[in-house]
């Protein structure tokens, strides 16, 4: 892993787990090995750093894990629930990577907010190209496509805030059997 890399994964994990504004430059730095040379090598400030984390882990954490979805060769509807049904690629005791910064950072700041709402735009399309290829695949019946994409993004994080209040996957797991219970209404089968 190239130091660039490194800085960037542990800026990730530091923030994740403390926050932006309670995590120092310092302690990144230390638990990175590097110094403030380096940093400032690849970034001029720690926003700056931030916006690299949000565009190497967030946006490819999203694409990687939901847009498989994309590849199936069977139900996408199906393939959609294997993944949110995958209790162990979600973390109920700090939640959603990206909706964990965006309940931190978007009101803080315009550039913040864009790089946020970039990834969710992205989110909700990989579900939108989703739905339309369940669509034209005879598995749903439902005509607002992209409307179908933004309430299914906002249902799994809303379910992941509410597993992270509780520190139970198990509220999770309830948000997504009437998930499946509404897909059920609107399957053609």
């Amino acid at each position: 892993m190239s130091s660039k890399d490194r800085l960037l994964k542990v800026t990730f994990d530091e923030i994740y787990v403390n926050g932006y504004y309670a995590t120092s430059v310092d302690k990144i730095l230390k638990k990175a090995k590097m110094n403030k040379g380096s940093m400032y090598h690849f970034f001029k400030s720690k926003k700056e750093l931030m916006l690299a984390v949000i565009d190497a882990h967030i946006f490819e954490y999203i694409d990687k894990k939901y847009g498989a979805i994309l590849d199936t060769e069977g139900n996408y509807i199906d393939a959609m629930f294997e993944v949110l049904n995958n209790k162990e690629s979600f973390n109920f005791t700090f939640g959603c990577r990206l909706n964990t910064l965006v309940q931190e950072l978007s009101h803080q700041d315009k550039d913040f907010k864009v790089a946020l709402e970039k990834v969710y735009t992205h989110f909700e399309g990989i579900l939108e190209k989703v739905f339309l290829k369940a669509k034209a695949n005879n598995e749903i019946e439902y005509e607002d496509i992209k409307g179908l994409a933004v309430f299914v993004v906002a249902t799994i994080e809303g379910a992941l805030s509410t597993a992270k209040k509780s520190q139970d996957g198990m509220h999770f797991e309830t948000c997504m059997k009437q998930l499946k219970l509404f897909f059920e209404s609107i399957s053609k089968k």
